[in-house]
């Protein structure tokens, strides 16, 4: 007979407070990669006519802003080592499903 939706609430699902506080730091992480794409491009696009220690505003948004980009992005990898190795497996699998192709 099917569970009730109490029933399925008060079971255990396999995860731990780790797991559970990091995918909402991970969340947060993904948000603010986008905004940092779009922001990467904003500054790009309206002040490419302005310029810091010789250099236009445009080229340190990508100086800054790509570094940035990379530093969260390693930071969700190893993050899903530590606290989701499922998450970390589906990504190898992705990986080595592409690399065959």
């Amino acid at each position: 007979m099917a569970q009730t939706f109490r029933e399925r609430a008060d079971s255990p699902d396999g995860t731990t407070d780790e797991r559970e506080i990091w995918m909402l730091i991970r969340s947060w992480i993904t948000l603010i990669r986008v905004v940092l794409v779009i922001a990467i491009i904003v500054v790009a696009e309206i002040f490419e006519e302005q310029s810091l220690f010789n250099l236009s505003l445009s080229v340190w948004a990508i100086v800054v802003g790509f570094p940035s980009f990379l530093l969260l992005s390693m930071i969700i990898i190893q993050g899903d080592k530590r606290f989701a190795p499922d998450l970390e497996e589906k990504r190898r699998k992705k990986i080595e499903k592409s690399s065959r192709l």
